[in-house]
């Protein structure tokens, strides 16, 4: 099956000294399925996140989209359709939304940009079916400004903002991290029909590897801007192969054992270092890649 959308080799630095963000990272996004993108603050997440937006213009490699290179897109108008395509909930939701707005200014206006043949009236109903499918209710949201909306509901407003152009990709970045752990699943609720229904293909950005689980199909481990893991998400939750992925799962909090208690914690410095390594993804069960790591 063509991904929808898919990165071969994307390298990323920055700077005089060409400091590496991103080094060969090869992902898939597919049809109606999410690919879990996980790694601590500074592993590169983000930067795969502007990369594929086209926020950024990789270094190195390339982004297919429908097995089109999109790399190479430079007009303004060429830029607007893919990323018409390829939308991003944002980890902030106080900040993406402009607080001199309201909800119905927020969801209209990119049906106006991207729908000019949808009449006023018709836009107000394509609002509020989006908010619907959000599970707001639009007769007392739609006129609300953000400053009236909890962080869950201004997240589900960005969700729908996201879902108003009919994207094929959305890539949440961090989508739940600034919301109180009792409103996170709900909106990561959001997710399943969005893949099921509208067969979407998904990028779920994360430092949480536990959620991961509950959100993706596959997952990829990001560490100092290269994967050192990737696989089906149970497979890779249940038997990692890589001591930077046991780590991660080490400082997932569990009831009865403080984080520390094990060798493992206790040697995250010795685990990071030998992380860094370039060695080959070599496949150790179908579908399921550990990148080698130095011996010495």
């Amino acid at each position: 099956m063509t991904p929808v959308l898919e990165t071969r080799g994307l390298c990323m630095s920055f700077g005089a000294q060409k400091l590496a963000a991103l080094s060969d990272v090869s992902i898939a996004l597919h049809e109606g399925r999410c690919l879990a993108l996980v790694g601590e603050s500074g592993s590169g997440k983000s930067t795969c996140a502007k990369l594929l937006t086209r926020m950024l213009r990789p270094t190195e490699g390339t982004i297919h989209f429908g097995g089109e290179d999109v790399t190479v897109l430079r007009g303004r108008s060429d830029l607007r359709t893919y990323r018409s395509h390829v939308q991003m909930v944002f980890q902030d939701p106080f900040a993406a939304l402009n607080p001199a707005h309201s909800v119905q200014h927020h969801l209209e206006r990119p049906l106006a940009l991207h729908k000019p043949n949808l009449s006023r009236a018709e836009r107000t109903e394509a609002a509020s079916a989006l908010l619907r499918q959000v599970e707001l209710d639009p007769a007392t949201t739609l006129r609300k400004f953000p400053h009236e909306l909890s962080g869950g509901q201004r997240q589900r407003v960005n969700l729908a903002r996201a879902l108003a152009v009919d994207p094929a990709v959305i890539i949440a970045d961090e989508p739940t991290s600034m919301l109180d752990m009792s409103i996170r699943l709900s909106v990561l609720d959001m997710f399943a029909p969005l893949k099921r229904e509208r067969r979407i293909a998904m990028l779920y950005i994360t430092h949480d590897i536990a959620t991961a689980r509950y959100v993706a199909e596959e997952t990829a481990v990001l560490y100092g801007g290269r994967i050192v893991e990737m696989g089906p998400t149970d497979r890779l939750i249940d038997d990692p192969r890589h001591p930077y992925t046991k780590l991660l799962l080490e400082a997932v909090p569990e009831i009865g054992r403080p984080f520390g208690s094990t060798r493992l914690s206790v040697e995250a410095d010795r685990v990071r270092a030998i992380s860094r390594g370039a060695g080959d993804l070599r496949e150790v069960a179908p579908g399921h890649f550990v990148r080698e790591i130095a011996t010495n």
